[in-house]
């Protein structure tokens, strides 16, 4: 009779403990839903709350004579920076033409999509493609638009032929790196993109890092916590920002900003390796803050 009683209450404290369990999961579930729906509205798309300027007067100075004051009114108009403005500036009255679309799409309101592409996963998207500046090989892009729960993860990716706007990335779980377009990128409710600082890694290095990424980080399986339950520097698995940063880490280049165990798109939009050239739905002076 008693080792009958015994069997009973361990039975019982058995269920009572897998019922507290589940309750417990159900309130992280729910928990982490709350945050998911509260956060689906929270992100917004950054526009200019002043006047829309007519570029054409300062469009038609000879770049040479373009003082730090107009590029500085160019970047309040368009988003681009001075090494922007000059890539644009460099292909005549194409690239002029470029920058009045530019400046279009950043004053011109942009409806704000929400596609659920997981569990508490979402991504941020816009009504259409924003128009982004000439890309050059080397050049990075990141954006805070994806969120897991509250968290803001964003996704980055690597121009590996600017002349295509073609772009390294690493997507999702059941998906390999691939090369896709800029076109991943400029529907986002916002986007940063970023050149290498020539100052800092030089042509000749930045030329290498591509030609390595195109020919070993390709088909690479997508693991999203890779630096966490994988080795950082390893490269079986990877995920957005990792893939980005292993390609330059291999030439010495380390563009992940807070050397944590896992590098993520806020770390290389921090990097003090990488200079802006295009800010899009971001606050032009805190960037991604």
């Amino acid at each position: 009779m008693a080792r009958t009683r015994k069997k009973l209450t361990r039975r019982i404290i058995a269920l009572i403990v897998c019922a507290a369990f589940i309750v417990f999961l159900a309130l992280v579930a729910f928990g982490l839903q709350i945050a998911f729906w509260a956060s689906d509205g929270s992100i917004r798309c950054v526009q200019p709350d002043y006047e829309k300027l007519n570029l054409d007067e300062l469009l038609s100075k000879d770049p040479h004579d373009l003082t730090d004051d107009d590029y500085e009114l160019l970047y309040r108009q368009t988003g681009l920076t001075k090494i922007g403005i000059d890539r644009a500036l460099k292909k005549g009255e194409a690239g002029k033409r470029l920058i009045k679309q530019i400046q279009d799409d950043l004053f011109n309101p942009h409806e704000v999509k929400h596609d659920q592409v997981a569990p508490y996963a979402c991504t941020d998207y816009l009504d259409k493609n924003i128009a982004n500046i000439y890309l050059e090989d080397g050049d990075i892009i990141v954006t805070s638009s994806t969120h897991i729960s509250f968290v803001r993860i964003g996704h980055a990716g690597m121009v590996t032929d600017g002349n295509f706007a073609q772009v390294m990335q690493a997507n999702a779980y059941g998906t390999y790196s691939r090369l896709g377009k800029i076109g991943d990128f400029t529907d986002r409710v916002n986007f940063i993109i970023l050149r290498p600082n020539p100052d800092m890694i030089s042509p000749t290095v930045v030329k290498g890092v591509v030609e390595y990424a195109k020919n070993n980080l390709l088909d690479i399986p997508y693991e999203g916590l890779t630096g966490v339950v994988t080795n950082k520097n390893d490269i079986k698995k990877t995920q957005c920002a990792h893939i980005v940063w292993y390609a330059y880490k291999q030439f010495g280049i380390d563009l992940d900003s807070n050397g944590g165990a896992m590098v993520v798109p806020y770390d290389l939009s921090h990097s003090g390796y990488l200079q802006p050239v295009q800010v899009f739905g971001f606050d032009l002076d805190e960037l991604w803050k």
